[in-house]
């Protein structure tokens, strides 16, 4: 907050040893691996995983529990502290642990492709591995970048780095969907999916290797911590404390209905992979030019006006859910509209919130292992909640008809989702950051701007299509 007085730590001496060509190489590199861990991303979950999660026959129980099983191994990232320390290496440890993490889908692909299904207990137990190891390779490599990125330019950087990726990610999506479709269509469904775990592990174990040419700022002296003090040193500070307690709220309640807007749009809506893919493509399309656009938002008003003024917006979008029908689909492509436009904000905004406000040294790893915790405590209790009751609706036989419209459970998650998101925005309010712009100024000159480009893109246009006197 402007006005606030500056009590941050100096910069670790470890930055300051690379030289700035050192940094440039490591952030290009960042770019190209981080491109290969979005291929990774979306042909290892998604659309894929719900597809073969349903295939296989879960229920409304299971479909929550898979989408639970991230958060629920986000407990392990408090080893990452530990791990480092013994490794010696932020970067050694990632390797290992990401490399294992990435691979572990390789598991999956005999039984798909040679017995034609794999079966929900070996889903769950190669989901559950790879999101431990994944969990605490995310926590080391967070702090690995936090001092490899230079303060100043994290806004601009991620910006890019996110915008490549999700043309990356959007790209990827669309052609496997499409290919998916036709593999389903010629009967060989499991097929399509052991391709897409196999090219998953393929494509992790580059990104894993890429890894390898990224430069690791060297780890400052730090002081042997105990258990306590590496479990709960980073909530002593206000700020952060303040930011736990928001997110912990907001993900117990605003993620009600996660497990099942994919399953929703397959089951009830009827899309395609392909049109998932489209979704996708809609959404990660404007997210390409939305993170260049937040990123320099960013840097010139701060991570806190973005984050409220995105998250303030998210509520909307669980509630168009509760509108769209198999024959009307335009909320569907609205939220896939705001996926871009808001969503890419709010997690560039919070991202950088965060980065911002971990900057002890001594507890690196344990802001991120914290903040892996409590969102991940917050979505696995909610995930579980949520599955519960829309398995318990559906074994009523839950339908309720209104002016012709049928709303089923999944529609009772999405209001509860919108209208928490909405309660919760007061404790993102109590969250200050220094030397960030007010959120009303922010959204005053963000407004000005807005109208000022389309006042300029209407007259060119006028000028375009109006003849010229002569």
């Amino acid at each position: 907050m402007s006005g606030t007085p500056d009590t941050r730590t100096p910069e670790p001496p470890s930055r300051r040893a690379l030289s700035e060509s050192v940094i440039n190489r490591g952030l290009r590199v960042s770019i190209v691996e981080g491109a290969f861990a979005m291929l990774y991303a979306t042909l290892a979950g998604g659309m894929f995983l719900t597809g073969l999660a349903l295939y296989s026959g879960a229920n409304s129980l299971q479909l929550a529990f898979i989408t639970a099983i991230p958060p629920l191994a986000t407990g392990f990232g408090f080893l990452s502290g530990y791990l480092v320390r013994r490794a010696g290496s932020r970067k050694r440890l990632v390797l290992w642990t990401a490399g294992l993490g990435r691979a572990a889908f390789f598991v999956l692909v005999p039984f798909l492709l040679l017995r034609g299904h794999a079966g929900l207990p070996l889903l769950f137990a190669v989901m559950l591995g790879s999101s431990i190891l994944m969990n605490i390779a995310g926590t080391t490599w967070t702090s690995w970048m936090s001092d490899l990125v230079p303060e100043q330019r994290r806004g601009r950087f991620f910006g890019l780095r996110n915008a490549i990726h999700s043309a990356v990610g959007v790209a990827v999506a669309y052609l496997a969907g499409r290919g998916m479709d036709w593999l389903k269509a010629q009967g060989h469904e499991p097929l399509g999916y052991g391709l897409a775990f196999g090219l998953a592990a393929l494509f992790g174990t580059v990104s894993t290797v890429l890894l390898v040419r990224q430069p690791e700022p060297e780890l400052p002296a730090r002081p042997q911590l105990n258990f306590r003090a590496t479990l709960v040193g980073p909530l002593h500070e206000p700020q952060f404390r303040r930011l736990m307690t928001f997110l912990g709220a907001w993900f117990l309640t605003g993620t009600l209905a996660s497990p099942f807007y994919l399953p929703h749009l397959m089951k009830n809506l009827h899309f395609s992979f392909a049109a998932i893919g489209v979704y996708s493509v809609v959404g990660g399309g404007l997210g390409v030019l939305f993170q260049l656009f937040w990123g320099r938002v960013i840097d010139r008003f701060g991570s806190r006006p973005v984050t409220v003024v995105t998250f303030a917006m998210t509520g909307l979008m669980p509630l168009m859910w509760v509108f769209a029908t198999p024959s009307f689909r335009l909320p569907i492509w609205l939220d896939a509209v705001m996926n871009g436009v808001v969503w890419t904000g709010g997690s560039l905004g919070l991202w950088n919130l965060l980065l911002d406000l971990a900057d002890h040294p001594e507890h690196k790893e344990s802001y991120f292992a914290i903040y892996g915790v409590v969102t991940g405590l917050g979505a696995f209790v909610a995930s579980l909640l949520s599955g519960t009751i829309a398995h318990a609706l559906d074994l009523a036989g839950f339908r309720v008809v209104v002016a012709g419209r049928e709303f089923v459970s999944y529609h009772v998650l999405f209001c509860a989702a919108g209208v928490f998101r909405f309660v919760m925005l007061p404790l993102l309010l109590r969250v200050q950051e220094r030397d960030s712009k007010p959120v009303r100024h922010t959204m005053r000159v963000l407004a000005t701007t807005a109208v000022w480009r389309l006042n300029a893109s209407k007259e060119w246009l006028l000028r375009a299509l109006l003849p010229r006197d002569r």
